[in-house]
């Protein structure tokens, strides 16, 4: 974590001088004022007082402005390290998704980003900088006191290592299980709670929302419990600093006292030292609830190295290939091999095909059968066994952003980001102009709907794209695949929720738009699969049948079932 506060180390040191400053001028005010009233008790004349009244008001104004310089250069050192923080996170992230991110609930990676990065925002501020301060105030206080009399010197550091030293380690010692089990239990509720909200229609409809609130309730019944657990032991660490800050100026006035009487002390400065002793302790006493912080801290900063320190599954080459040039890719599988973490069975088993360039292929089969894993594969998102070739060099040759650069994807549900039509739109070329966007949302039939929404293209699509139907973010998604023009068009699924009439439309521009390119398509649907050159069948992870349409109803195998369950199915509907 001190890492993050490289390029930093300036302001740290300058935030921990002014920290000192502020209670060294607090100790200082106290002290004067001591001292200033116990020599007017003897009725000296004004003259002999004017530099502890000046002294009164500098040390006065000083706490004052020293604090707010601490707390305005702590506060830039904070922002500095929560803006580091979240930005070295959220890049770590990146190459985990989204095969290594499968692990972790969704709800519990937002609370690692949010939450986790918000408890360490009270590192540098209360972990790592009062300790530092304390050091020098301990140091100051101290060699003044022993300045006045050795035996004042050695009293008052015993009692602020027992502040500072004793109390934070046995704090620390109580509040760690409890620290640790406050984080835990933090993610589990903002989980549940992501899980209540986001499910709620469903939670609805089957009458289970009662159920969900209690779970969730409970849960935040125990997290209250771990907070109000620290919060006490907070308010007992309190009252014995309270009662050792005490018992430290007591011990420090019976040992002055004898000092004064021999004459070794001199009388007005007994009062001063009873306060400079008892205002020492401002810099300790946060020290307790600092050990308690680190507990917090330490166990927010092992969950963001948790992920972070994980392995990626799939990485580039330390030489990367060029990118194809041509517009024709050829794609080859040979003996590809795949199976998903913790799962009974490969999702792929030796698959072998050959996918030529210019060609529209469909890839169909039953569900399970590995058709959206080989477009995972395609798009590197997972390492698999065996060798794909993309345009004759092997895919693990090319950086993952350029062999992602070679398809335009229409995934099976396609993520739209509450922003407008047209920045969901752009993600897939940031330089098009508004001819290009209009020419993408007519080929995917979206030209009239785009016309009919109040501000067009700037119009903001909601969460999810929520203010949209299922078929208009399905024909957006293509839009958008179509606005990048990539040399392979990768077609998961494309007209999933589109109305018969939508999709006969739909499809014929995805025709119009693939002839003589590069086409994989994936479903289950098989409409208009006459059209294809050819069509690929798989299941159980490998090529069972391939063929031209008329050919693989002949043969009456897996396909020839396929064709007639789904036509047979259309024919009782009608």
């Amino acid at each position: 974590l001190l890492g993050f506060l490289r390029g930093a180390w300036g302001e740290v040191a300058l935030s921990v001088l002014l920290g000192a400053l502020t209670i060294g001028s607090s100790i200082a005010l106290m002290g004067t004022s001591a001292w200033l009233i116990s020599a007017a008790a003897l009725q000296p004349s004004v003259a002999d007082l004017q530099v502890a009244i000046v002294s009164v008001r500098a040390f006065g104004i000083g706490r004052g402005v020293f604090r707010y310089l601490e707390r305005l250069t702590s506060h830039s050192v904070t922002f500095r390290l929560l803006a580091r923080l979240r930005t070295w996170f959220y890049t770590a992230l990146e190459p985990l998704a989204p095969a290594r991110l499968q692990s972790w609930h969704s709800g519990d990676l937002l609370n690692r980003i949010i939450g986790d990065v918000e408890t360490l925002q009270n590192f540098y501020v209360r972990v790592v900088s009062p300790p530092l301060v304390a050091v020098l105030i301990a140091l100051g206080s101290s060699w003044y006191l022993w300045h006045l009399a050795p035996r004042l010197g050695l009293i008052l550091p015993l009692f602020l290592l027992t502040v500072g030293v004793v109390v934070p380690l046995v704090s620390r010692a109580v509040a760690a299980k409890a620290g640790r089990a406050l984080i835990a239990e933090r993610a589990a509720l903002r989980i549940a709670l992501i899980d209540h909200v986001q499910g709620l229609a469903d939670l609805l409809a089957f009458n289970r929302v009662d159920e969900h609130r209690t779970r969730a309730e409970s849960l935040g019944r125990r997290y209250e419990q771990l907070q109000s657990k620290l919060a006490h032991q907070v308010g007992v660490q309190d009252g014995l600093n309270t009662l050792l800050s005490n018992l430290g100026m007591w011990s420090l006035l019976v040992a002055g006292i004898p000092l004064v009487e021999s004459g070794s002390l001199d009388g007005r400065l007994l009062a001063a030292v009873a306060l400079i002793g008892l205002s020492a302790f401002e810099a300790v006493t946060p020290l307790p609830q600092a050990a308690q912080m680190l507990v917090s801290s330490l166990e927010a900063a092992r969950r963001l190295f948790e992920v972070v320190d994980s392995p990626q599954m799939v990485s580039d080459p330390p030489r990367p290939a060029s990118a194809p040039a041509s517009r024709g890719v050829e794609i080859s599988l040979r003996d590809v091999r795949f199976t998903y973490p913790r799962a009974s069975r490969p999702a792929l088993a030796g698959l072998t095909l050959k996918i030529p360039a210019g060609k529209r292929v469909a890839i169909v089969g039953p569900s399970g059968a590995g058709k959206s894993t080989l477009a995972n594969l395609l798009l590197r998102f997972w390492e698999y066994d065996g060798e794909i070739l993309l345009d004759g060099r092997p895919l693990r040759a090319y950086a993952q952003d350029e062999a992602r650069a070679c398809f335009a994807v229409v995934p099976q549900s396609a993520y739209l980001f509450n922003d407008t039509v047209r920045a969901n739109l752009l993600l897939a070329k940031p330089d098009a102009d508004e001819a290009a966007l209009l020419a993408a949302v007519k080929r995917a039939q979206l030209a009239a709907f785009i016309r009919e929404l109040p501000r067009g293209f700037d119009t903001p699509l909601g969460e999810g794209g929520a203010r949209f139907s299922g078929g208009q973010r399905q024909r957006l998604a293509v839009a958008r695949a179509l606005l990048k023009d990539a040399p392979i068009l990768l077609l998961d699924e494309p007209t999933a929720n589109l109305d018969p009439l939508t999709e006969a439309a739909l499809l014929e521009t995805l025709f119009a738009v693939t002839e003589r390119r590069s086409t994989l398509w994936i479903t289950h649907r098989l409409v208009e699969m006459q059209r294809m050159d050819e069509i690929i069948v798989l299941d159980g992870g490998r090529v069972v049948e391939r063929g031209v349409h008329a050919d693989l109803l002949a043969q009456g195998g897996l396909y020839a079932t396929l064709w007639g369950l789904q036509h047979r199915r259309a024919g009782l509907g009608q």
